[in-house]
């Protein structure tokens, strides 16, 4: 029978977070059919022996290289044969309940075109990610700026971290999702090409999200499925050089989605000012890296809370 769904995983030497992830999913699918697909991107620890132990029926797609999440994503697309589609990072843990309030989300709104659930922090904080498409001002008052914690009303905020400040648990419209865990359908993942190659790695969903509002499609965030996610422990981390890296893919993607979805030239004043800002900002973090570069790769946060997720 076709499955119900099929989950696109992505890794790279993370097999203590695959481990979890693919836990999680055949411990919370309940009658749902599953098709799970994981692809590898070269790992040289027990990635592909966790996978195979942890889920035997899994669709095992072995690099002979690392793709990249956006490439290696696209690698999975024609593989999957569930009637929908999930998005979902190697460092994500699924609470009980979440595949299921998805999928009946999805049948009960043919209009959906993308949705996700609430993602949170390991402390069960919510990690702000259904937002509006990105401005200038989301720069300076962005998820993780400072002034944000500092001034989380400011008007700036409130207007891009739309999740944030939703009350209650009920299903909301928003512009973007984080692809952590993003569900649609699959013939209409198929329908757009996959995710742009354009991206390496981040950004990549509000381009995704603009597609799908573009079609007449709509995108919501349903609170009342959760999962955790150990942000940034997937393996793009692993090292002070991936953290770089991952820092000044970040902020060059960031650039692109702007004027990808702002539909602004190189040479467009504000497409000038978003690049120097992005650039300054990178420039800030690569220095505080620089300064502290015995910080910590690990999640002791993801031991504990799976640990005790376990226990539960």
């Amino acid at each position: 029978m076709r499955p119900d769904i099929s989950i696109i995983l992505v890794n790279y030497n993370a097999a203590e977070m695959l481990r979890a992830c693919l836990e999680s999913i055949r411990t919370t699918k309940g009658d749902l059919r599953v098709q799970t697909i994981l692809v590898d991107n070269n790992s040289k620890d027990e990635s592909l022996e966790v996978a195979r132990r942890e889920c035997p029926d899994i669709v095992l797609l072995a690099q002979k290289s690392n793709l990249g999440y956006v490439k290696a994503n696209n690698v999975a697309l024609p593989y999957a044969t569930g009637e929908k589609l999930l998005l979902l990072n190697n460092d994500t843990v699924l609470l009980p309940g979440c595949l299921q309030l998805l999928c009946e989300y999805m049948d009960r709104h043919p209009e959906a075109g993308a949705i996700s659930p609430q993602i949170l922090n390991p402390d069960g904080t919510d990690q702000g990610v259904a937002r509006s498409f990105p401005s200038l001002m989301s720069a300076v008052f962005g998820r993780r700026s400072v002034l944000s914690r500092w001034f989380p009303g400011n008007r700036w905020t409130k207007r891009y971290l739309i999740g944030l400040h939703h009350p209650g648990d009920e299903a909301f419209a928003c512009e973007f999702l984080s692809t952590a865990c993003l569900m649609m359908r699959t013939a209409d993942a198929r329908s757009f090409g996959g995710l742009d190659e354009e991206f390496r790695h981040y950004w990549v969903d509000a381009e995704l999200c603009h597609r799908v509002i573009e079609m007449g499609r709509t995108v919501a965030c349903v609170p009342r499925a959760k999962l955790l996610h150990f942000e940034g422990q997937g393996g793009s981390n692993k090292s002070w050089r991936r953290r770089v890296n991952s820092t000044l893919t970040f902020h060059r993607d960031a650039y692109l989605a702007y004027t990808k979805l702002h539909r602004l030239r190189g040479w467009h004043p504000r497409a000038w000012m978003t690049a120097a800002l992005l650039a300054v900002r990178a420039g800030l973090l690569v220095a505080m890296q620089i300064v502290r570069p015995g910080k910590s790769t690990t999640s002791p946060a993801f031991r504990q809370s799976h640990a005790s997720q376990k226990q539960a």
